[in-house]
């Protein structure tokens, strides 16, 4: 089986490096607007859903490919969301908790039902479930990509939202050839 780590840096800043929570926070100098604001404040939980899920793999399957993706999933998350927190901050706007629960409703969040049922799998049917569920929820995070890039202006959150649209398209496709 082949691994298609590559596809990871396309969520990874530019210089494959994460960005410093610092440089991120001196980021903030540039102009935002409430769009832009919105995105972070609804990225945030939707990347700790997508870490939540990553989460379940480690004690439910082998397969090398489900255990390569949702590692990858935990680390760019994780950073992604130190970047919008700084932002946040530095805009002297909430930072949405770390609790998804409250966030099922929003459009893209998997239901406390849906994560149930991954978290009672293992094996192949684990694997299935778990990649058909993701690649829904990276769909839903393009739709929150495609806003932030039609009314958003902090370019900062511009160039991570064209990276996070880039990223989670071929994640998408690439789940596609593993659920065939």
């Amino acid at each position: 089986m082949v691994l298609s780590v590559p596809l990871f840096a396309a969520c990874a800043p530019a210089s494959g490096d994460p960005i410093p929570v610092s440089a991120a926070a001196a980021d903030v100098a540039e102009s935002y607007n409430d769009a832009d604001v919105r995105f972070s404040q609804e990225m945030i939980p939707h990347h700790q859903q997508t870490i939540q899920m990553a989460e379940l793999v480690a004690t439910r399957t082998s397969n090398e490919y489900v255990l390569t993706v949702s590692e990858h999933l935990i680390d760019d998350e994780r950073t992604e969301i130190r970047q919008m927190s700084a932002w946040l901050t530095a805009w002297k706007k909430p930072i949405p908790e770390e609790n998804a629960k409250s966030t099922h409703s929003m459009p893209g969040m998997l239901s406390q039902q849906q994560m149930a049922t991954m978290a009672r799998q293992s094996g192949d049917e684990f694997d299935r479930t778990w990649l058909t569920l993701l690649s829904t929820h990276l769909g839903h995070g393009i739709t929150m990509v495609e806003a932030v890039q039609g009314k958003g202006q902090h370019k900062p959150t511009l160039d991570l939202a064209g990276k996070l649209i880039n990223g989670q398209r071929q994640q998408i496709a690439e789940i596609a050839t593993h659920l065939d």
